[in-house]
């Protein structure tokens, strides 16, 4: 018996990878993003403070150099108006500072500088672009750009700086890594909630079970379904098999491995299970067309799905073995064989009258025709009288015909008797008990010595206390495993097609509620009795 999962150690697994994937997917992307972002904000810092030395550098060149204070007012004021720079200088002809502005710390003490490296004045002076020189930074800077100031015939006035602390770099990465961080936490959170309603959703959609689990009670349901005797065909929407039974393949001729996922018009053209998809209303026994001569019911019904129509499933029965084991169960089949015994023997003595006359015999022929029909009348007349169901004493006198061509002595009880409107059992149950049980008996004669005379009695007895049906053989008998299963279904020593004949016996006796005893003695025979009592007598 199948469990469903107590643990959920699959659906924590599920949470647990897809936690884990968002988790490492998050590491990356935050990396990647990060390593990005710095290097924008670099590229950001650099243009700033090149911009920045620049701006002041030609502000410088076309101001009057004489009125100091003046110029230098107004790069204060230009300095603080720049965004994203920490400090800024302004250095003479020779290196020597004459302006400093630490706008993080409202310093402007030109002292705290360094002078100019010669190098890097040189440098300046051969390029009228701003540089970058992190070398020349002043204590508790980390990035600087420089400048020179020329004067309009292009000689040099000056040089100005401007730069970065440190701790602003470090801030502006700590800042960007924290809202990174944010973000992914974020989309942690999401993506947990995510896998935990695709694990529930999983889970849902197999059931509450685990998936190991699914899949072996999947394979076992599969194993069942092949082992029916019932076809089974089920069609998606678009009208294509989406599964194919043993049975049905079976039935229909199809390759049970290659139909599937095909079209149902391409394998099977004239199926009229697709109706039930536009009609939406089941359908039952509806009859096929003959395949390869086998008759087929099949009932089909629409398949849904959150009240919408996904497909349609239709299950096929076997009509020709339906038709077979109607005629068992209404006796039919027996009164059949009864009568072509009936006419078989007919047929013998008039070839012996024909013979005798042919011979001249006319005297003999005429006291042979009298024998016989003295002889017929009474067993005729005899059964007639004790049997007053007309298709119960049909069957008797088919079958005696049976047992003379078989050379097999067939009596009834003198003590029989039965009324035409019996309440205990029906005329059909009753023929396919007794049919059945002589048929059994006549096939037992074939293990028996045949230099005994094989003879069958049968007793027919109703009263108002009850229906007695015995039938007596004196062939071999049966040994005692083998009458521990003579009604069970498929039981039989006569070989592939038998072994329904005593199960039917017992399945009428069950559905009436008689009871039936066998005593069997091997070398000596058998004897089936069957007894039905009136419902009052049964009840107590």
């Amino acid at each position: 018996m199948e469990k469903k999962s107590t643990g959920h150690t699959v659906y924590q697994q599920i949470r647990r990878v897809s936690v884990l994937g968002i988790l490492v997917a998050m590491v990356l992307a935050t990396g990647a993003g990060l390593s990005l972002n710095l290097l924008q904000e670099r590229r950001i810092r650099d243009d700033t403070l090149t911009t920045a030395v620049q701006a002041v550098s030609h502000t410088l060149t076309i101001t009057n150099a004489d009125d100091v204070e003046l110029v230098m007012e107004y790069v204060d004021r230009t300095v603080h108006g720049i965004s994203g720079i920490d400090l800024f200088a302004v250095y003479d002809t020779d290196g020597t500072p004459v302006y400093f502005c630490d706008i993080t710390e409202s310093g402007n003490d030109a002292s705290t500088l360094e002078t100019l490296d010669k190098a890097l004045m040189e440098r300046l002076a051969a390029n009228d672009q701003a540089l970058l020189d992190n070398a020349q930074a002043p204590r508790g800077a980390d990035h600087c750009a420089y400048a020179a100031v020329r004067r309009p015939d292009g000689s040099i006035k000056g040089y100005v700086m401007a730069g970065l602390y440190i701790r602003s770099i470090r801030d502006t990465g700590m800042r960007t890594l924290g809202i990174y961080i944010l973000i992914g936490m974020a989309a942690l959170s999401v993506g947990s909630l995510l896998s935990l309603r695709l694990a529930q959703r999983i889970k849902s959609d197999l059931l509450g079970y685990e998936p190991d689990a699914f899949r072996d009670l999947f394979l076992r349901r599969m194993e069942l379904l092949d082992a029916l005797d019932e076809g089974l065909l089920a069609i998606d929407r678009e009208e294509h098999i989406i599964y194919i039974n043993r049975a049905a393949a079976e039935m229909l001729s199809f390759d049970k491995e290659t139909v599937i996922g095909k079209p149902l018009s391409q394998v099977y053209p004239q199926s009229t299970i697709p109706r039930v998809l536009d009609t939406e209303q089941p359908e039952y026994n509806i009859s096929l067309e003959s395949l390869h001569h086998v008759r087929i019911l099949s009932d089909r019904m629409p398949v849904r799905r959150d009240g919408q129509i996904v497909g349609a499933v239709a299950i096929f029965r076997n009509r020709t073995e339906v038709a077979n084991l109607a005629r068992e169960l209404t006796g039919v089949q027996h009164i059949v064989e009864a009568m072509r015994a009936y006419t078989h023997e007919f047929m013998n003595k008039l070839h012996v009258i024909l013979g005798l006359l042919q011979l001249g015999e006319a005297k003999q022929a005429e006291d042979y025709v009298l024998q016989l029909t003295q002889t017929r009348a009474l067993s005729v007349g005899r059964i007639s009288q004790s049997i007053a169901d007309p298709s119960v004493a049909a069957l008797l006198i088919g079958k005696s015909c049976r047992a003379a061509e078989l050379g097999v002595r067939l009596t009834l009880d003198p003590e029989s008797h039965l009324s035409a409107d019996t309440h205990f059992l029906p005329a059909s149950g009753m023929i396919t008990i007794l049919g059945n049980l002589i048929e059994n008996a006549f096939d037992a004669f074939g293990n028996a010595p045949s230099d005994t005379l094989h003879e069958i009695g049968i007793s027919v007895r109703e009263s108002e206390h009850g229906l007695i049906l015995s039938v007596d053989d004196n062939a071999c008998g049966m040994p005692e495993e083998v009458r521990e299963h003579i009604f069970e279904r498929g039981s039989t020593s006569k070989g592939e097609g038998h072994g329904t004949g005593l199960f039917l016996v017992k399945s009428i006796v069950d559905t009436y509620g008689g009871e039936i005893r066998v005593e069997s003695t091997q070398g000596v025979g058998s004897s089936f009795i069957i007894t039905f009592r009136p419902p009052q007598a049964a009840d107590t």
